[in-house]
């Protein structure tokens, strides 16, 4: 009897811990920590970028005098704003031309048999398996034979190589979860392929089509390698290669480099906000198929 009370109490005991760790406070206590070690660099940049220099070198936690000095001298005096936009106008144009392309691509390999297409879908994925280091000397002499060194051109196509096949994952399982009796029933009453494909099929996967969009446009802004393998002024750099700018022989302006890494968290930050219903569709549905 005492064998058997004390295993009752045992279990007891175990069942009480397992309901304390199941209890809401204990689950929002964890998301709590989660989170605030999630947030505490960007709130220690952005302290940081709001500090004077001499504030800096004194590992203050606050700002005594709180300034936006850090920023004018990261956006003007070093012309930091010009990487802003040539961040804005990469992104942009990479995304434009992965969506062009790996759209209707992924809807060919979804809804088209034809010789060697599992192959080809396979290779399309295998290209983007290698290591990205490993890619970057053929990269480097390759963009200096075709004149494209320290171009906005050369870092979009790097961008296209990166996230095209991606794109072409996604989309493709998100066709194979619409019915081929869509495509079918357009057909029947009169469409192209081409017409069913862009007025019957294409509208039921907007919602893929937007996740594949921001999923590409935030994976080309952070984009760091290749753009430094090829951006040697502010007439190509983007924002990650440009904060580098603010490392010097003589020291590190702190205060600056902070107030560009706020900068450049701002657009993404605002695009995760307003449209992480549909990141959260293209991480689940591109995981289909």
């Amino acid at each position: 009897m005492a064998g058997a009370d004390f295993t009752i109490e045992q279990y007891r005991r175990r069942q009480q811990f397992w309901n304390l760790l199941e209890s809401r406070y204990i689950i929002h206590l964890v998301l709590f920590l989660a989170v605030f070690f999630i947030i505490s660099p960007l709130v220690w940049q952005l302290v940081t970028s709001l500090k004077t220099r001499e504030g800096v070198l004194a590992l203050t936690y606050l700002p005594l005098e709180p300034t936006l000095a850090a920023y004018e001298r990261a956006l003007f005096d070093r012309g930091f704003w010009r990487a802003v936009v040539n961040s804005v106008i990469i992104a942009s144009t990479s995304t434009i031309i992965v969506m062009v392309l790996g759209t209707p691509a992924g809807y060919v390999f979804s809804r088209f048999r034809f010789p060697y297409d599992n192959a080809v879908f396979v290779f399309v994925l295998f290209t983007r398996l290698f290591p990205p280091i490993g890619l970057v000397t053929p990269y480097y002499q390759i963009m200096t034979t075709f004149g494209l060194l320290n171009t906005k051109v050369g870092i979009v196509i790097a961008n296209v190589y990166l996230w095209l096949p991606l794109v072409i994952y996604i989309m493709r399982n998100f066709f194979i979860t619409i019915p081929q009796a869509l495509d079918e029933a357009a057909r029947v009453d009169g469409c192209t392929k081409i017409q069913a494909f862009r007025h019957v099929v294409f509208p039921v996967v907007l919602p893929g089509f937007a996740a594949g969009t921001i999923l590409t446009f935030l994976y080309s802004w952070r984009e760091f390698l290749f753009a430094f393998t090829v951006a040697t002024d502010l007439n190509s750099m983007t924002i990650p290669v440009a904060t580098f700018l603010f490392v010097g022989d003589a020291g590190i302006d702190w205060g600056a480099m902070a107030a560009a890494s706020i900068v450049s968290v701002i657009p993404s930050a605002l695009v995760v906000i307003f449209f992480q219903r549909y990141i959260v569709v293209g991480l689940t549905g591109g995981m289909k198929g």
